[in-house]
């Protein structure tokens, strides 16, 4: 039975009991009346005071979380109820954006008169994505089960979760250029200095800085102001909507290519490299190759990777080849091994620029059409890897755990 209905029938209760002491009297009539009176009294003063003034902190064990991580939230819950609480039961739900899966974490609290609890929980093996809290709901009840409180709290906090980079030299990818192999392990060129201006020589100034052309033509010490720019550009290409065989597999598959991507962004900072970014997403930012790579933007970029594709992949490679200059090469990640993608990556100039296309797949070796196409790949002047990644290496989506076990 609902709240509202137990406290109707305590108070017809009362009401009952007071009318028949007053009529018939006795102890046992007057002894029921007060009793009942008095829950009903306390019931009605729960209801308007119970969880009174509450107040709700939430602290997170850390700023920047990986994929697979555990995550520690520790809830401070305030409140200034000048009744008594016998008991409280406290539940927080988040939801993964990307995914629309609702984590709850519920305890049942005894605080009675504390006004100051925690309420510490973990969110174990997070995936990629962003993670929005949803709803904290507390419930309290008296003592005799009568009144019940119920209260609801929304926040607009949220947290996101970076993909975790893959170690790319563990594919042993080699990209095949007209300069010979270059390992993408360890980024792709070495950082080359451009001299952007000239100007007067300052104490400190390495001597091999020194202009000499400049020095003798003004008569006074010149020294070169190195500009420090990628020699190479790389133009990274995701594709968001892999078809795999296995319907289930078309996730885990893409969460793979995007623990690609994230590592050679970093192999491509250390080395200070230019690298770009696209996907076939409508709803994902595209990082233009820049002199200077921002390692925290291509990560929040690879967060937010999902969501209906706004065009097919081989023509996303059309469309960029069709932008970038001939210098920059591309790196295409996908899952999806056909004959378009053959012919978009022939139409996008394999003979003037490097094109390197990895094949993340689920089975334990290749098939002889996804052989034939890697072998067509080849031939139209791309080099290719393929990276296995099998079920048993797929990343499951955590739970929510006590943090005090």
């Amino acid at each position: 039975m609902k709240s509202w209905g137990k406290t109707t029938l305590l108070f017809i209760g009362c009401v009952v009991s007071i009318v028949l002491a007053y009529r018939q009297g006795g102890v046992a009539a007057w002894y029921l009346g007060i009793c009942l009176s008095l829950i009903w009294i306390q019931a009605g003063l729960f209801y308007v005071f119970a969880l009174r003034g509450l107040l709700l902190n939430r602290h997170m064990s850390g700023d920047v979380f990986l994929a697979g991580d555990d995550l520690t939230i520790v809830v401070e819950i305030k409140h200034r109820s000048p009744v008594p609480l016998p008991w409280l039961l406290m539940r927080e739900t988040w939801i993964h954006e990307g995914t629309g899966r609702k984590l709850s974490y519920s305890k049942l609290l005894f605080p009675w008169f504390q006004h100051t609890l925690l309420l510490p929980y973990k969110m174990t093996n997070l995936m990629r994505g962003s993670y929005r809290f949803a709803h904290l709901e507390a419930v309290t009840g008296d003592l005799f089960g009568f009144a019940l409180r119920k209260i609801q709290r929304e926040d607009l906090q949220r947290y996101v979760v970076y993909p975790r980079p893959d170690a790319l030299g563990r594919s042993g990818m080699t990209f095949q250029s007209d300069e010979g192999e270059i390992s993408a392990a360890r980024g792709p060129k070495a950082e080359t200095p451009l001299i952007s201006s000239v100007r007067d020589y300052v104490s400190g100034d390495p001597y091999h800085r020194i202009h000499w052309k400049s020095t003798a033509r003004l008569s006074r010490l010149m020294t070169k102001d190195p500009e420090q720019a990628a020699s190479t550009k790389w133009m990274l290409l995701l594709d968001v909507a892999p078809a795999a065989g296995p319907a289930e597999a078309a996730q885990p598959l893409l969460e793979k290519g995007i623990a690609l991507a994230a590592g050679f962004f970093e192999a491509a900072a250390s080395g200070r490299e230019s690298c770009g970014f696209a996907c076939s997403s409508s709803s994902t930012r595209r990082i233009a190759p820049t002199i200077r790579p921002d390692l925290t933007l291509a990560y929040e970029v690879l967060a937010s990777v999902g969501g209906k594709p706004a065009m097919s992949f081989p023509d996303l490679v059309r469309k960029e080849a069709a932008d970038l200059p001939l210098h920059a090469s591309m790196l295409c990640i996908t899952s999806t091994l056909d004959v378009a993608l053959v012919r978009a990556i022939a139409d996008s100039g394999t003979r003037r620029r490097a094109v390197h296309v990895i094949y993340v797949h689920a089975r334990p070796s290749l098939s002889v059409a996804e052989r034939e196409g890697a072998s067509q790949l080849q031939a139209a002047g791309c080099s290719f890897t393929e990276v296995p990644h099998p079920q048993s290496q797929w990343q499951a989506q955590g739970g929510v755990a006590d943090a005090t076990a």
